[in-house]
């Protein structure tokens, strides 16, 4: 396949993110650029300054090129979410387009970007990766006030019941036009595809995330018999029904709890733990590093994914079986699709169903070859770049010959530096 140039959006790209949506495009992007394609992110500083404070040493970009946006007080994360967009992300993003000329653009996480940007400013492949349920949720998880999956039911009165202004844009024609010029709209998982598909009805492609392999040499963590968990500590990844479980299972176990990840919930935690006397028994660790969250994968007897909102697609599940160590989840969203090709049996329905496998686990039931041969299968960066770049080939070919391009042309059809000559766009068949 030909060298491609790439223009990917995101609200958050590393180290200037909160979760696993900004790794995946770091991941994508870096594996792109490895490959010899020319990867360039349109990213927000101004939404991470919204949601956090200080600023992370930058990271090696791996041969990607970053643009950043920046703006005073952080006025187009505030203008984005309050009415669809702002001027200075929607000019940057005409700029870049015109000066790159990309042949694909791939939005990600643009919930505080904006959906103006989804318009397309030229002849390119238009890409949009559904992380989250951003495009059919205000509250981006699908939650109805945030205790039980929705089935689309006052969406509008959802973000005033937790103290946010409502997004009128999201009823408005120029929204759904912008969504309509989506050319392949990606899904990470068959539960959201079939999600999205019926609130917007559009169709969708399904395309699993990945992770990137394991490090070669992992050390030990310096834990023993233990469960992990990994996350953000809020009400929607269950961590309370967790630990309640815990709480009450504790006299019939012998194994640990070990807690990585930081939230609104992690005073509330340490107060559970301490009322209980589970000092001894429950670790909380807050954010570790990558080297250490891997020993911790590696270690643990398996990891627990509690969820109770509809997840899209787990990173840190991914993680714990590229390493070898199964996974426990709740039968949420796209979990199932990810653990039940390891074992359905790893999968529960309620607190005291986890209760059960808990106590009856046994970890020499699962081989770490055999753990690890499942992520190779469908979660590993040769599997999932294969699948991605095929879509985009196959798109750019049936293109082509709807088009009646010549052949040994393919569409789009552009100058090297996206202008405009006579009356339509100069051919290129440059390799780049």
């Amino acid at each position: 396949m030909e060298t491609l140039r790439f223009l990917f959006t995101t609200s958050f790209y590393p180290p200037y993110h909160l979760g696993g949506d900004a790794n995946h495009v770091k991941y994508l992007a870096s594996e792109l650029a490895s490959r010899g394609h020319e990867v360039h992110v349109l990213h927000s500083l101004d939404a991470y300054r919204v949601k956090r404070r200080g600023n992370p040493k930058p990271l090696h970009t791996d041969g990607v090129i970053t643009h950043p946006i920046e703006t005073h007080l952080s006025f187009s994360a505030y203008a984005a979410y309050l009415v669809g967009g702002s001027p200075p992300v929607e000019r940057r993003f005409s700029a870049l387009v015109n000066e790159i000329n990309p042949d694909v653009v791939h939005h990600h996480n643009i919930s505080l970007l904006g959906y103006n940007i989804l318009a397309k400013r030229s002849n390119y492949l238009n890409l949009y990766t559904a992380h989250d349920y951003w495009l059919i949720c205000p509250q981006n998880n699908l939650l109805h006030r945030g205790t039980r999956i929705c089935q689309g039911e006052n969406c509008m009165l959802c973000p005033i019941w937790f103290r946010r202004p409502p997004q009128l844009w999201r009823y408005t024609n120029a929204f759904k036009r912008a969504v309509q010029s989506i050319d392949i709209l990606v899904a990470v998982s068959d539960y959201q595809k079939k999600r999205i598909s019926k609130s917007l009805g559009i169709e969708s492609v399904a395309l699993p995330n990945f992770v990137p392999k394991p490090p070669g040499k992992i050390g030990t963590s310096a834990f023993s018999n233990f469960f992990l968990f990994g996350g953000l500590l809020e009400g929607y990844r269950g961590i309370l029904d967790l630990i309640e479980v815990y709480v009450k299972m504790q006299e019939e176990t012998k194994a640990n709890l070990v807690i990585m990840g930081n939230g609104s919930l992690k005073e509330k935690l340490r107060a559970i733990v301490k009322a209980n006397e589970l000092e001894g028994r429950v670790s909380l660790l807050g954010w570790v590093s990558d080297d250490f969250r891997y020993r911790l994968l590696r270690d643990a007897n398996a990891l627990i994914i509690s969820s109770i909102w509809p997840e899209t697609s787990s990173l840190i599940a991914m993680e714990s079986m590229s390493v070898g160590t199964p996974v426990i989840a709740s039968n949420q969203g796209a979990l199932p699709e990810i653990v039940g090709k390891l074992d359905n049996r790893l999968i529960y329905n309620s607190p005291d169903e986890l209760r059960q496998i808990v106590l009856a686990f046994d970890k020499r039931a699962y081989s770490r070859k055999s753990t690890k041969t499942v992520y190779e299968k469908f979660f590993s960066p040769a599997v999932y770049l294969e699948r991605y770049l095929t879509l985009i080939e196959s798109e750019r070919d049936r293109r082509t010959v709807c088009m009646g391009i010549p052949t040994g042309q393919k569409w789009p059809l552009r100058s090297p530096i996206g202008l405009k000559e006579g009356r339509g766009w100069r051919v290129s068949t440059k390799n780049r």
